[in-house]
């Protein structure tokens, strides 16, 4: 995906997130526990509000606390706060272009290409989290999946400094996409989980489907019904039980 397809997905699945919950204040959120759509709409604005400094300022090192202003879910406004944040981080993003060096918690990637991409995730997720309060069964394109899966996995689950640990037995589960490029192959077992890009020629199980509905899957969103599994059946569990403790 290109910067400007992310610029894209973060002002539109921010302002289609507020206006899900435009009347849904209270609504509980299924997909996150304790949360109601308030909580949701601070939770958003305070994530893209602890990134302007470093866009604004070019950071290369992270922002202070204090120069942010955090919101509370029992704020005023919390709709247009996050609409108008999300319009300008993507103004910010869109002048720097995608190679600007900027700090971010990822080490392998210190460049406004990373935030463009892990902010426009954060907001289609939280559209989607949005939707299931309105009873609404989300969804998106494949190409948004197929790259979602990707950054989940590589992002995520094989961040450096950051070891994912798993007990069960070592074992490789593969992810395949039916209608987008999008494999990838998660070794689980031990203290190192490692995630590689391809295919694998006898994985102990696999997972198989729609991108859109392995993102869902991967984000814990929705559940496999929509996938093929095979192989170990236990793989997926313990695949989704590490993905909620990365994220």
């Amino acid at each position: 995906m290109e910067h400007t397809d992310y610029l894209s997905l973060i002002e539109g699945n921010a302002a289609a997130m507020v206006a899900t919950l435009e009347n849904r204040p209270q609504a509980e959120i299924p997909s996150c526990p304790g949360w109601n759509g308030n909580d949701l709409l601070a939770h958003l604005a305070n994530v893209l509000a602890q990134k302007l400094p470093v866009f604004r300022q070019r950071l290369t090192s992270p922002p202070e606390r204090s120069s942010w202003e955090r919101s509370a879910p029992t704020d005023q406004g919390l709709g247009p706060r996050v609409v108008a944040l999300a319009g300008e981080v993507v103004e910010q993003l869109a002048a720097m272009g995608p190679t600007a060096p900027l700090w971010s918690w990822y080490e392998r990637d210190q460049s406004s290409g990373f935030w463009a991409r892990r902010l426009a995730h954060e907001a289609v997720i939280h559209r989607m989290d949005a939707e299931l309060a309105a009873g609404v069964r989300p969804s998106c394109s494949p190409e948004v999946g197929a790259d979602g899966v990707g950054e989940l996995l590589a992002v995520f689950l094989a961040r450096p400094g950051r070891p994912l640990s798993d007990q069960g037995a070592r074992a490789e589960i593969q992810l395949h996409g039916t209608d987008q490029p999008c494999d990838w192959v998660v070794t689980l077992g031990g203290d190192d989980i490692l995630v590689r890009e391809g295919s694998s020629a006898d994985p102990a199980g696999r997972i198989t489907g729609p991108a859109a509905d392995l993102y869902l899957f991967g984000w814990g969103r929705r559940g496999p019904e929509n996938l093929s599994i095979d192989g170990d059946p236990a793989l997926p569990g313990r695949l989704r039980a590490l993905a909620a403790r990365a994220t």
